[in-house]
């Protein structure tokens, strides 16, 4: 069993993470965030279909009925003891941004040490090198736009406004979410894998953020509407349309079987700036489409400070 959930580890870091948040949500923040308790459901659901995929995957489809079923029973009814009971126990909010702060901060050095179980050798370039130069820029990204600000974290990059901590917390989902689409779940195309890419991430946000901005570890511009569960639609589009065209364009790049692996990684880091466009334009037509216009006005302010129309 231990040897099964380490080599299976970031799909039962859905697991945890969600029953993490949901625990929080309930028990140590006052007055409790609610929604959480619908919410939380969402990355348990991710994490039964993967754990079915991942037992199908490692003891057959004969065995993998036999093992899912107790390892679903008992998770899911851990995962559901937050539920049971009303005991409040809150934590200072200071206390509370150390404790996220460090955690990401873990989970990304464990998933360091996981990476040598499934890892080729220039799977780190993509991941740790690659993948963590982009999340540093979407977070730093959209501080500099004006979206929202993180202060008084700990630890932050010289020059730069986003704390370690978030940086990283972009690695840590999409770790999960690589080794889901390469290790857990059937061939998938490269568009394919990129939705799974933020299906795994909404997930996991949807969630976390009602914590995450009652806690203050991130602050919204103040003309934005916290229109969905506390927390301002331009978020969730956010989220989606930065992984979606990431992974999607990660693995067509790594699939480019004409090009040596060295020139693929130079040309996907090239190529950064279009998936940024195309990430922009893809928030933009969200906010457009779901009529947030305090959303819209944020992305126009910044241009118009840069004296574009």
């Amino acid at each position: 069993m231990m040897v099964f959930a380490w080599r299976y580890l970031p799909v039962f870091f859905l697991w945890l993470i969600g029953l993490s948040v949901l625990d929080n949500a309930l028990h140590h923040i006052s007055p409790p965030v609610e929604s959480v308790a619908v919410l939380a459901f969402l990355p348990l659901g991710a994490f039964l279909v993967l754990l079915w995929h991942a037992c199908r995957r490692e003891y057959g489809a004969d065995g993998a009925r036999r093992r899912f079923v107790p390892w679903a029973a008992v998770l899911a009814l851990l995962y559901c003891t937050p539920l049971l009971h009303t005991l409040s126990m809150p934590l200072g909010l200071s206390g509370q941004k150390l404790i996220y702060e460090f955690s990401a901060l873990a989970q990304f050095a464990i998933f360091v040490v996981h990476a040598r179980t499934w890892f080729k050798p220039w799977d780190w370039a993509w991941v740790f090198g690659a993948t963590l130069l982009f999340g540093m820029i979407l977070e730093n990204g959209g501080i500099i736009l004006g979206v929202f600000s993180e202060p008084g974290f700990l630890l932050y990059l010289p020059g730069l406004p986003a704390p370690l901590a978030t940086a990283l917390g972009w690695v840590n989902v999409l770790y999960c979410a690589f080794f889901a689409v390469e290790r857990v779940l059937p061939p998938l195309p490269p568009v394919g894998r990129g939705l799974v890419c933020s299906g795994i991430g909404l997930c996991l946000d949807i969630p976390f953020d009602p914590v995450a901005t009652r806690l203050g570890w991130w602050v919204w511009e103040a003309s934005l509407d916290a229109a969905v569960w506390g927390v301002p639609v331009i978020n969730f589009a956010a989220w989606f349309w930065a992984l979606f065209p990431y992974g999607a364009a990660y693995y067509l790049a790594r699939g480019n079987g004409g090009l040596g692996e060295a020139k693929r990684l130079g040309w996907f880091v090239a190529g950064f700036p279009v998936i940024l466009c195309g990430e922009f334009l893809g928030v933009v037509a969200t906010l457009f489409l779901a009529g947030d216009r305090a959303g819209l006005a944020v992305m126009q302010k910044f241009f118009s400070s840069l004296g574009l129309p």
